[in-house]
């Protein structure tokens, strides 16, 4: 029998009772960041680039 199988709560005649589950044990995440508090990663400007690269890419 499974450790999580052990873990809820049984009938008299051995059914699962629903609503009775055991506190889970198991480590939880971090909570959830709020949006404006995330580092931007994702961020490119054009400066990024050398400019005979940017010159090069564009398609006129």
């Amino acid at each position: 029998m499974s450790e999580d199988a052990r873990k809820v709560a049984r009938g008299p005649l051995g059914d699962a009772r629903p609503g009775h589950e055991a506190e889970d044990d198991r480590p939880k995440g971090k909570p959830s960041e709020k949006v404006e508090d995330r580092p931007n990663v994702g961020t490119v400007k054009p400066e990024d680039y050398p400019a005979g690269d940017r010159d090069s890419a564009r398609p006129d």
